[in-house]
């Protein structure tokens, strides 16, 4: 039998210049890539994307900057995003800070002003009142010889109106305890107590500057006077013990 002849057609040959293209890209993608985890591990490794914070620190307590920066040093862990809400909270938490205030100034780079607690008086022995009447009590209490103030923690915004008042009918003598019971009671620098009572405390502490006034030149009236000016007509007049 005659067998049957298939004509296969022959394959052309690739040219070379399709070898060298598929080379080529097959290179590109190679350096593409390597340069992608370059550009991770330089952005991961380098400092140019690291959170930077300025501060600014408004009262007479300065505290090194560095504390702040260990607070909030948790939240700066991601410096793909910064949580300014979060740095807010938790600077604020801190009991001497009494305002926040958290501004992006470029996408890593945040400015923060802080305002702190002054004290204008002390509250007992459990923390301090500031000048703008408000009370707080921090871990760490620090020497004062700011005046002490001794009554409910829910009067002290008028508290500390009324204490305003007082000192500055006295002035220049200072009043080192301030106490509200039922009544208002002053001791001075000096060692004198003033009795207000309850009600027409001005009227009274300015009836006691002018007594005062007139009496200081007696040493016992001076050093250990205690006046009761809780008197329609006047006051009455009792000495400390020696």
């Amino acid at each position: 039998m005659t067998r049957e002849r298939k004509n296969l057609v022959k394959k052309q040959k690739k040219p070379f210049k399709y070898f060298l293209n598929k080379i080529f890209k097959s290179v590109f993608y190679l350096v593409l890539a390597l340069l992608i985890v370059f550009l991770i591990y330089f952005i991961e490794n380098s400092t140019l994307l690291k959170p930077n914070v300025s501060w600014e620190i408004k009262g007479e307590l300065q505290t090194q900057a560095y504390e702040y920066n260990e607070l909030i040093k948790p939240l700066l862990k991601n410096k793909y995003f910064l949580n300014l809400s979060q740095i807010k909270n938790k600077l604020g938490e801190n009991p001497w800070i009494s305002n926040v205030e958290v501004e992006r100034i470029f996408w890593n780079r945040i400015r923060i002003k802080l305002e702190k607690h002054d004290i204008a008086m002390r509250f007992g022995t459990e923390g301090y009142i500031s000048s703008r009447g408000i009370l707080f009590k921090p871990n760490l209490t620090i020497n004062s010889e700011k005046p002490i103030g001794k009554v409910s923690e829910k009067e002290i915004k008028q508290f500390y109106f009324d204490f305003t008042i007082y000192q500055s009918i006295l002035e220049p003598v200072q009043i080192s305890l301030f106490e509200r019971t039922s009544i208002d009671e002053l001791t001075l620098d000096n060692n004198i107590k003033v009795i207000l009572g309850y009600q027409k405390q001005n009227e009274r502490l300015e009836l006691f500057v002018k007594s005062f006034d007139k009496l200081k030149k007696y040493p016992k009236i001076k050093t250990r006077g205690i006046f009761d000016m809780r008197y329609p007509n006047g006051f009455a007049l009792s000495y400390s013990p020696l």
